[in-house]
């Protein structure tokens, strides 16, 4: 089967005939453009049969990690930018929600055929963008050297022109589908806009596609999640983190008092937050974050595999401090942080998809009779996961004191949430 994304590296196909055939049509001056669908932007194809098709297996594995690093690139630089990590963590919420939903692994490959076509996309501009940097600097040096002689005109002359070409080649090429050999081909995209019947059907499977690119990205959507993620996080932890931190003489007996509630208070909070973002991320309702009984039952029912992916993921929300503790402040001094959200996400979006992939374990098992067998499997999970939460908590209250993020890293709450942007 062959799918619009397994061509985004490929030239585009042809077939005999004037008639339509998955989006794909014979013109005299070539093939119009593919239209690749919503669903095909948000779902990554299955894996060919590695014994059949080993040739399209091995194609699909390296596409995929491509897709994953542009996915990465790009969630890590768009962390960086104040609102758009709004959106970042909605991505986040929707990838756990998917799997929260479905159960199955390969859900959380949701938007990585998007990630694809924008790498590509990004890649291609740069490239492209290239002679006219060359082109720029050369004018810059003579127009210093000699302003206003001859090879000063000509030299900006060949730029005008040349920023107008390459402008109005990458516009054809995305509007065409954005695909890897579109980009590369401009005097096939020129002869296809000569032909007046291409162009007509051009402009219409253009329009078509643009439609479904942003349908793909759904951005009211994803900023609701990321708002529902920031609300529920601050809800229930603002309270147990501000008594966690007033401890600031040690002489002030009161201030020992609310530390110590605070840290209970967090160790407790922090262990059943996990499977209830799961939960709001798998309903997308804002009353979702106060159905505690709830999340409660269901962590009941697989107290196993609520325990185990919780501290799984408190131990990579601990490499992200590790990192900002140990390796970038180590590095020379810069100003940029994409490096600690690529860090973040690498390390944190497994473990969100497997408290997802927890979650929905939970939903399928039927409530656990009350025997004392169950009582004893169930409480002596809740004490080990509550050791391990504790741990996370004197972490925590150590990376007060080193860290470029300082005291703001228990704030910020890397463990459900993410970074913030400078």
């Amino acid at each position: 089967m062959s799918l619009p994304l397994l061509n985004d590296f490929a030239p585009d196909a042809t077939i005999d005939g004037s008639e339509e055939t998955s989006g794909t049509r014979r013109s005299r001056s070539g093939t119009r453009p593919l239209v690749i669908t919503r669903s095909e932007l948000e779902h990554f194809p299955p894996m060919p049969s590695l014994r059949s098709r080993p040739l399209a297996a091995i194609a699909w594995l390296v596409r995929s990690c491509v897709a994953i690093l542009c996915g990465v690139v790009l969630l890590a630089i768009g962390a960086t930018i104040p609102i758009v990590n709004v959106y970042v963590l909605g991505c986040l919420m929707e990838i756990q929600g998917q799997v929260a939903r479905t159960g199955k692994f390969r859900s959380a490959s949701w938007g990585l055929p998007l990630t694809l076509r924008l790498g590509i996309i990004v890649l291609a501009v740069v490239l492209w963008l290239l002679p006219i940097e060359l082109l720029a600097a050369l004018h810059r040096d003579i127009h210093v050297l000699s302003p206003g002689s001859a090879n000063d005109w000509l030299v900006a002359f060949m730029l005008a022109i040349t920023s107008v070409v390459i402008a109005a080649h990458l516009a054809l090429a995305i509007a065409g589908g954005g695909r890897w050999w579109q980009f590369l081909r401009p005097l096939q995209t020129i002869r296809q806009q000569l032909d007046r019947h291409y162009r007509v059907r051009f402009w219409q499977q253009a329009t078509r596609q643009i439609n479904e690119f942003v349908a793909a990205i759904s951005l009211l959507r994803l900023l609701r999640l990321g708002i529902l993620a920031y609300a529920a996080a601050y809800l229930w932890l603002a309270i147990p983190t501000l008594l966690f931190t007033l401890l600031d003489d040690v002489t002030i007996r009161w201030q020992w008092f609310g530390f110590a509630a605070g840290c209970l208070t967090l160790t407790v909070t922090l262990m059943g937050l996990p499977f209830l973002m799961a939960h709001v991320a798998a309903e997308r309702r804002f009353g979702a974050m106060f159905e505690i009984r709830t999340v409660y039952e269901l962590a009941a029912r697989t107290p196993l595999c609520w325990s185990m992916s919780t501290a799984f993921l408190m131990a990579c929300s601990v490499l992200t401090l590790l990192y900002i503790a140990l390796v970038k402040n180590a590095l020379p001094p810069h100003n940029f942080r994409w490096d600690l959200m690529a860090v973040f996400l690498v390390t944190m979006i497994p473990a969100r998809i497997l408290v997802g992939r927890a979650y929905h374990h939970a939903t399928t098992r039927p409530p656990a009779r009350l025997k004392w067998s169950t009582r004893v499997w169930r409480w002596s999970n809740i004490a080990a996961l509550g050791i391990a939460v504790g741990y996370y908590v004197y972490f925590l209250y150590l990376a007060q004191t080193g860290g470029e993020l300082g005291q703001n890293a228990i704030w910020q709450f890397p463990s459900v949430l993410q970074p913030f942007p400078n």
